[in-house]
């Protein structure tokens, strides 16, 4: 060991960023009203106030440590990150009876750890040249309060509404039923738990609360966005005037829910729909792959519902970039002193089991957490070559 140094740090920090200023305050707004006979401006309340709202409060500790070994030929980065965060802002809704949908209110606690390392080698110093940076993130969290009485916020109605924050959870998990396949024949139908418009040949959801029937009650967890693991690689080889450098990166576990289901599996619907379609159930004869059901009028809705089978693994490793390059051998004059051409591949290739056009889903709205790995036809990165050169005069 020829490096060692130890780091440590902690902070308190606020946050305001989704009230804004002056949230505290009811808004007004500007309308016209008859008086006298007369049209004339006027004022209204256009948004509720709280007088007890605050900032978030973060409390942050950090605890580091570097090493190098062997004149630096080994560097080794480990930190270890609490976060506690308390008053989280949220928009509550209220009855519409009061003329407003909603106000920012303090609502819940949180708080979030992890673990970062990163490793740094030099494989080779000779004419050939060899560097590795590699890193991983693990990233935890927990819900710790929510209100004055814990009560659960978001996952609640059966579309769109994908994710919750509950007390003792990870931030957004998917809420939704436990998909059963379809019921295929009338003994079945008879005999299982059933939902209002279920018959045979339609889907079939688990009865979670053992209640013999299939209700909004028998929603549960269904999923969690949150990875395990964040990972990169980045490996950067040199020999006389050429480079090549090779960046990927990739994450373990978590979740993504598929919302796209809702229209391309939508049977009865006008939209164009999965291939898997065309292998649904027909009838008892004829009963398809027993993943999708008939397409019988009034008897789609609960297939069209959040549940397990929209939610895949997120793991993925992507091929960022590669990038070659050659320096050419010039010799130095007052106009020019390096000419360097490169060709490079940008998302070269992409190794996952989930279906979809992009595993790299994070759709943040409010929160950071509504949305949270929801696609909604998140857009593919696309893959791209390109070539080029750096000059220096």
């Amino acid at each position: 060991m020829n490096y060692l140094k130890v780091r440590a740090s902690y902070g308190l920090t606020g946050s305001n960023e989704l009230n804004g200023n002056y949230g505290y305050i009811a808004g007004i707004g500007t309308s016209n009203y008859v008086f006298g006979g007369s049209l004339v401006p006027g004022k209204y309340v256009s948004s509720l106030g709280n007088n007890l709202l605050t900032w978030e409060e973060n409390k942050q500790l950090d605890l580091g440590i570097d090493l190098g070994f062997f004149n630096d030929r080994i560097y080794l980065m480990y930190d270890y990150y609490q976060k506690k965060t308390d008053g989280m802002l949220y928009q509550i809704d209220v009855p519409v009876a009061s003329g407003f949908w909603n106000y920012t209110a303090n609502m819940g606690n949180y708080k979030s750890w992890g673990h970062e390392i990163t490793v740094q080698s030099r494989n080779l110093t000779g004419d050939f040249r060899w560097t590795t940076n590699l890193n991983f993130t693990f990233n935890r969290n927990k819900v710790t309060k929510l209100g004055t009485n814990d009560t659960p916020n978001g996952g609640y109605s059966n579309q769109e509404d994908f994710n919750r924050l509950q007390v003792g959870e990870p931030i957004g998990i998917f809420m939704g039923y436990v998909f059963d396949g379809v019921y295929m024949t009338e003994e079945e139908i008879n005999s299982q738990p059933k939902y209002a418009s279920s018959e045979i040949g339609t889907a079939r959801m688990k009865d979670m609360d053992g209640n013999k029937v299939i209700d909004a009650n028998d929603r549960v967890k269904i999923g969690d966005p949150n990875p395990d693991v964040l990972y990169g690689l980045t490996n950067e080889f040199a020999w006389k005037d050429f480079d090549l450098s090779i960046l990927l990166q990739g994450q373990i576990g978590g979740d993504i829910i598929n919302s796209n289901y809702e229209h391309t599996l939508n049977i009865d619907g006008c939209f164009n729909v999965l291939r898997t379609v065309a292998d649904r159930w027909r009838s008892p004869e004829n009963p398809g792959n027993g993943e999708v059901p008939r397409t019988k009028n009034g008897t789609t809705d609960l297939f069209r519902f959040n549940n397990s089978s929209w939610v895949y693994d997120a793991t993925y490793l992507a091929v960022k970039n590669i990038t070659l390059g050659y320096t050419l051998p010039i010799k130095a004059n007052q106009y020019l002193s390096k000419l360097r051409i490169y060709l490079t591949a940008q998302q070269l290739a992409v190794f996952t089991k989930y279906p979809g056009m992009n595993p790299e889903v994070a759709q943040n709205e409010v929160m950071g957490w509504r949305g949270l790995g929801v696609d909604r036809t998140t857009y593919p990165v696309p893959r791209t070559f390109s070539i080029g050169c750096n000059i220096t005069f």
